[in-house]
């Protein structure tokens, strides 16, 4: 209970929607895709600044709410994958901005920085490859998202104790890694839809 309340309280922290409102008196919901995140943050803004202050801020989210809790927790798994796909739901779905948040991707990294470096490693290399083949953010980070789930799947057993911290149950960690998938992919069913009926 704990954990989900404390990851759902720092990942709903609105950075997109407070930097963009400082910096150019924009409500970031009414403008450019409406995504409360770091791309339509630079979008909106012009200004990569504002864009990176948002990315770098949105992935500490996740990190600070993984490693907070691990403090709390001690070693334990489940609380810390509860905490990290609490804060990618906060995220998405800050009660401050009426649930009206961004698309996670940001803090999932952080989270996944946090539980396992080389699932973000992983997951931006499979990136490149969709967009570089989609030529749309969108798209690439679905094929990212899902295609990472996928390897984590198949990956012999070997391997994924490599990747999985110390201690950690392969059904737990493969549990972990679909939730934050699920999660991820409801905020981007939509663009990648209008994507492909363009």
């Amino acid at each position: 209970m704990l954990a989900g309340v404390v990851g759902y309280l720092i990942g709903s922290f609105p950075t997109a929607y407070l930097v963009v409102k400082w910096k150019s008196q924009i409500d970031i919901r009414t403008a450019g895709s409406g995504n409360v995140g770091t791309l339509n943050s630079y979008q909106v803004t012009n200004s990569r600044f504002v864009g990176a202050i948002v990315l770098v801020i949105d992935v500490v989210k996740g990190l600070l709410a993984v490693l907070f809790i691990k403090q709390i927790t001690g070693t334990e798994f489940v609380p810390q994958a509860l905490t990290g796909v609490c804060a990618v739901l906060g995220h998405d779905f800050p009660i401050w901005l009426r649930f009206k948040g961004g698309r996670g991707l940001a803090t999932a990294a952080g989270v996944m920085l946090a539980v396992s470096w080389f699932l973000v490693v992983l997951w931006m290399l499979l990136w490149f490859v969709g967009k570089k083949i989609s030529h749309d953010i969108n798209v690439g980070n679905a094929f990212a998202t899902l295609a990472l789930l996928l390897l984590v799947v198949v990956a012999p057993a070997s391997l994924l104790v490599s990747i999985t911290p110390q201690g950690v149950q392969g059904v737990e960690f493969l549990l972990f890694v679909a939730v934050l998938v699920i999660v991820i992919m409801t905020k981007l069913v939509e663009p990648v839809r209008a994507f492909f009926s363009n």
